[in-house]
């Protein structure tokens, strides 16, 4: 992650004059200026909780967007169809996979019905944080760069207690995101190590057996701290899910189709698919990263809205696909239902994807688990006390992931709780309490939307939790 690189009083200098806080104008300057010299947007000072940001949760955000950067050529002035390939990248991973469960779990209607509920809802969110942020940076109770990540934009609205909250959410959401890798990849290679004729785990080999044999080779990719080559993984993560998806849905509709058979609408399956509906569009905390990476901020909303409503359309048309053309029984991890050699070759490339985004991924929680050792002595433990910790995360995940049922389950814990939390309750809780900290008046039908969003967001977790 981005670390401070120069002081507050450097960054408010404008024509030699230096400030004790920059000023807008001198922020924008600054920005232009390392635009134009090929620099990606990013702030320059934010922190402590920039360091602790999720800004490359399940592979995605910051170092994403500025790997794809130079996708905004003199063709993207203002960046927007960066934004929109980066945000539909941030949308889909492996996450995209168990849609085809959801839907044949759910029924069409219901899932189909959740899945433009929540893009709706994940819109207005994103509005709620970027308003916020405009109005601290507009009232002068906060800098560009201090509210310019999640983290960041959460501790000016809500203190220290905020702060915590982020942090938390983070490593769960995160502990959660490395739970449903190893279950993808456990159950991935279930399949792929008999076709590729290895006969040391048996004719079935076993979920346990499995992690076991990716789970070391997870432990020492948790210990990586300095992540290069991100532009190559970025690309072959978003070639291997592209290709993954139109193998999957090629082959499901060769089979005969069982539109019939699905539900229409399954309530008593709510806690099981609406995470994966979730997991799609409540990536809040991964978009301020692209925002940042535009030389026109205040065209991310609109880039948004296009990526999010693309997203919606290809993913429920994946879902439906692969639900009627696998029908009922489809896995969670719908790809270890694909046979034959291109089978086996998609499914090894989103093995090796999800194997070399796990340390991007994670890093941010990682350094969080690691903070805490340290108190307010950043920097203070030793390599040992890293590496344990960064073992203990990553064991945990494979304790779990061997006991836990199935990808989707997961998924619905992590998308229905953590992701509810972080994407919906938090962002009503942070414009309303920017608005009263800036003492602007919030109108009836702005006060009449934060609630809903807020109350939405507590109702997607009860659901997710007690159904």
């Amino acid at each position: 992650m981005a670390t401070a690189t120069a002081t507050r009083a450097t960054r408010g200098c404008v024509a030699g004059r230096a400030t004790a806080r920059p000023t807008r104008r001198g922020v924008a300057i600054e920005r232009r200026a390392r635009a134009r010299r090929g620099f990606a947007r990013v702030p320059l000072d934010a922190g402590r909780a920039r360091r602790d940001d999720a800004t490359t949760i399940a592979g995605r955000g910051t170092r994403e967007a500025r790997a794809t950067r130079t996708f905004a050529s003199a063709g993207d002035a203002s960046g927007e169809n960066a934004a929109i390939v980066n945000t539909v990248k941030a949308i889909f991973g492996a996450g995209g996979f168990a849609l085809p469960w959801a839907f044949a779990q759910g029924g069409i209607a219901l899932v189909g019905t959740c899945m433009a509920a929540s893009l709706v809802f994940a819109l207005e969110a994103l509005r709620m944080l970027i308003k916020a942020q405009d109005a601290l940076v507009g009232a002068g109770a906060s800098t560009a760069s201090e509210v310019a990540t999640y983290a960041g934009l959460t501790n000016a609205a809500m203190g220290r207690a905020g702060d915590a909250a982020c942090r938390v959410m983070n490593v769960l959401t995160c502990f959660g995101i490395t739970v449903s890798y190893l279950i993808f990849i456990a159950e991935t290679m279930k399949v792929v190590v008999p076709a590729l004729g290895v006969s040391a785990f048996g004719a079935s080999p076993t979920t346990a057996s499995m992690l076991a044999l990716v789970g070391p080779l997870m432990i020492a990719l948790s210990w990586l701290r300095e992540m290069s080559g991100v532009a190559v993984i970025s690309a072959v993560g978003t070639a291997s899910v592209a290709v993954g998806m139109a193998v999957t849905t090629a082959t499901a509709l060769s089979n005969p189709l069982q539109l019939g058979a699905l539900p229409v609408a399954n309530f008593a399956a709510f806690p099981g698919f609406f995470g994966t509906v979730a997991f799609l569009f409540f990536i809040h905390f991964t978009l301020f990263g692209i925002k940042e990476a535009m030389p026109q901020p205040d065209k991310f909303f609109g880039a948004a809205v296009k990526a999010f409503t693309g997203a919606a359309v290809i993913a429920g048309l994946f879902g439906v696909a692969g639900a009627a053309g696998f029908g009922t029984g489809v896995s969670s991890v719908v790809v270890t239902m694909l046979t034959g050699p291109s089978g086996i070759a998609v499914q090894l490339l989103l093995c090796l994807n999800l194997l070399s985004t796990y340390p991007i991924m994670a890093q941010s929680a990682l350094r969080i688990c690691e903070n805490v050792l340290e108190g307010d002595k950043p920097g203070s433990i030793g390599a040992p006390q890293a590496l344990a910790v960064r073992t203990a995360f990553t064991a945990g995940a494979i304790w779990t992931a061997a006991n836990v049922p199935n990808f989707g389950v997961v998924l619905g814990y992590v998308g229905g709780v953590c992701c509810s939390i972080l994407s919906l309750v938090l962002p009503a809780m942070i414009l309303y309490l920017t608005q009263k900290k800036v003492k602007a008046e919030i109108v009836p039908l702005e006060l009449a939307r934060i609630g809903g969003v807020f109350v939405t967001g507590i109702t997607c977790i009860v659901l997710s939790i007690v159904l």
